[in-house]
């Protein structure tokens, strides 16, 4: 099976279930807590280890101190590589505080050794990537460092997959390396600071996203599900209806499925049904880490809306 090499953020997450905002001058007294590891690149690696990879490898950074030897401690029991996750002395592990009422999720970050991972890092990372290897991206570390990871993605032919999130500015050289992208999972308004456009319409986006030599864009739409677009295909996807208790993790659900359904050479409709129903389970308990499925989980899922999920499509 190809390897799967994910590089990014490592986060511990603080997980607040509450019943209203947070206002200044204001105590909110929360209903749950949930503690969990966390960050893009630990849940979307671990995702995709609990449905089936059988070599996922992890590049990020964590600090010297009790979250971050937490982190590590979990990643091991999951199975998922962490050779090169490097423990740096004089800065805090990444942490974020998220709170959630109703099942929507609003975040306050403090990304410390998380921003911290350097090209020499990323290069000793992934010196053994070849062809046929999955790389995947997300911009929780530096978009200098996610171009020269694309780089050396695109020169070993491994598939590159960039999950553009989280976006808080449009750096102005970003769409000079989308032409290494094969393929972007990004939502809507991703997509749209990505375009620096105002179009609500996403055939429209992901037309804009494909002209910039992207092979495939998968648009995930929340509640809505997500669509495929490749350049002479376009593919729906519902979102699979079940009790939500708190979003956070279905985004990291989603693409660390894709990523696995790539590697395994699914057809695209399976691997987006696939990756659906992910998504949809981790949306059904509390937390990140701790909320992402188990394949057993996934397929049964997928069996028991069968006559709802085609699964024709191109490869």
């Amino acid at each position: 099976m190809p390897r799967i090499f994910a590089i990014g953020a490592l986060v511990y997450d603080i997980v607040f279930d509450v019943p209203d905002w947070v206002a200044p001058n204001r105590a909110v007294h929360a209903r749950q807590v949930t503690r969990s590891p966390g960050g893009k690149a630990l849940n979307q690696a671990t995702a995709a280890r609990r449905l089936g990879a059988e070599d996922i490898r992890l590049v990020g950074c964590v600090g010297d101190d009790v979250f971050g030897a937490e982190m590590l401690g979990a990643l091991r029991r999951e199975g998922v590589n962490v050779d090169q996750v490097r423990q740096l002395s004089g800065s805090g592990t990444s942490i974020a505080g998220i709170v959630v009422k109703d099942g929507v999720p609003g975040f306050i970050g403090a990304p410390c050794a998380s921003r911290l991972v350097s090209d020499e890092h990323i290069r000793q990372a992934l010196v053994e990537l070849a062809s046929g290897d999955i790389l995947l991206l997300d911009f929780e570390i530096p978009q200098p460092q996610v171009m020269f990871a694309l780089r050396l993605g695109r020169a070993a032919g491994a598939t590159t997959v960039l999950n553009p999130a989280p976006f808080f500015t449009r750096d102005a050289f970003v769409v000079d390396y989308l032409q290494l992208v094969d393929v972007i999972i990004p939502n809507k308004l991703e997509a749209q600071l990505l375009l620096d456009s105002k179009s609500d319409d996403h055939d429209e986006l992901a037309s804009g996203l494909l002209r910039h030599g992207i092979g495939t864009v998968v648009l995930t739409i929340g509640e809505a599900g997500s669509i495929l677009y490749q350049a002479d295909w376009r593919s729906e996807q519902p979102a699979f209806k079940l009790a939500a208790v708190d979003t956070t993790g279905a985004s990291d659900a989603f693409v660390g499925a894709f990523c696995l359904g790539l590697s395994l050479g699914w057809q695209m409709r399976k691997t987006l049904v696939f990756a659906s129903a992910a998504a949809g389970l981790a949306c059904t308990r509390p937390g990140t880490m701790s909320a992402l499925p188990s394949l057993e989980e996934v397929r049964e899922l997928m069996a028991s809306r069968q006559s709802a999920c085609s699964l024709a499509g191109p490869a």
